[in-house]
């Protein structure tokens, strides 16, 4: 580890992985605390509780389709569906830098009153700090959910299970690039940011469903590892099958991005019982394509199958091509 945190730490990739599995969990480790899921299931009540919390310092605020408010609603509503959950009740802590405007604030919190509405969620407690100014107008997000576990989920694979994705991908994490760099393309490029609830509640009826999963920080690539670097399993990705939409390959092309690291907002992984895959593709709708599979090959290793037929190794990233995404 080294002697100071870098922005590389909180990419998603290689280095967040290590801060997080040699410095936190290693001090806090607990069952839940372990799965390193994106929700911890609880079994101490009535009823098993789904809870989850997660940060948001996304930067520009306000990105094609959508804005830091919108964004930490759907971010902490979605990890509590990825774990079989369905969200009740959301924290709203919020972090002000000196001379941030009030109108922009404004416009944040009713994007976040219309995201929880339209996620049926109340935000019932919060917390407000400000800070003294340091390079600009700033506005950070935390919030927390509390949901109630309506499917169980695990990382209980069969060869041959199909790995589906619900929608084309590195659409957040082209926009937001965008945004920042102020960089003008034709068409319509905006960022995926959603609700999933309506699509896991989909995958939840399905009884071959494994594990779902958001690919955020780190993309489709880095997500499809996490779910299998503590397994016995491999994975094998087809590059002809992953959907990648015009306007985000034309973005990557020209700045040299890899799309299979970029991230998605509004976009679920999906693994399940191969003789289920197309079925649950219908359901979820014309986007869904089956993207892989599950393999005893390579263990812990996500490999490629690329359009020439040759194979490529996927790893985690050491650096950020994107930083603050989320």
């Amino acid at each position: 580890m080294k002697n100071n945190i870098t922005l590389d730490h909180g990419s998603g990739g290689l280095l967040t992985s290590r801060l997080i599995e040699q410095e936190i969990v290693s001090r806090f480790q607990n069952p839940s605390l372990n799965e390193l899921k994106d929700a911890a299931v609880l079994e101490h009540f009535d009823q098993d509780i789904v809870f989850s919390t997660d940060s948001f310092v996304v930067d520009p605020w306000k990105f094609p389709g959508g804005d830091i408010g919108k964004l930490a609603v759907c971010g902490t509503v979605n990890d509590i569906c990825m774990a079989g959950g369905l969200p009740r009740y959301l924290s709203c802590s919020l972090i002000l830098e000196e001379g941030f405007p009030v109108a922009d604030l404004q416009t944040i919190l009713n994007s976040m009153k219309e995201s929880a509405q339209q996620a049926n969620v109340s935000i019932v407690t919060g917390d407000t700090k400000v800070i003294e100014h340091q390079k600009g107008h700033q506005i950070w997000i935390n919030t927390a959910g509390i949901g109630t576990k309506i499917k169980d989920l695990d990382y209980k694979y069969q060869e041959g299970d199909a790995v589906i994705l619900s929608g084309s991908m590195a659409r957040h994490g082209a926009s937001v690039f965008m945004a920042r760099e102020d960089i003008q393309l034709e068409g319509n490029l905006t960022s995926d940011c959603a609700l999933l609830i309506d699509q896991a509640r989909i995958a939840f009826s399905f009884s071959g469903l494994r594990i779902l999963r958001d690919p955020t920080r780190g993309g489709v690539a880095t997500t499809c590892l996490e779910l299998i670097e503590h397994s016995s399993w491999g994975m094998e990705l087809d590059e002809k099958k992953l959907p990648i939409d015009s306007d985000v390959q034309t973005l990557c092309d020209l700045l040299g991005f890899d799309p299979l690291y970029l991230a998605c907002e509004g976009r679920m992984l999906a693994i399940i019982d191969q003789h289920q895959a197309d079925a649950l593709c219908s359901a979820l709708g014309p986007q869904a394509s089956i993207i892989g599979k599950i393999t005893k090959e390579h263990p812990q290793k996500l490999t490629l199958k690329t359009k020439i037929g040759a194979t490529r190794m996927l790893r985690k990233l050491s650096g950020q091509p994107l930083p603050r995404i989320c």
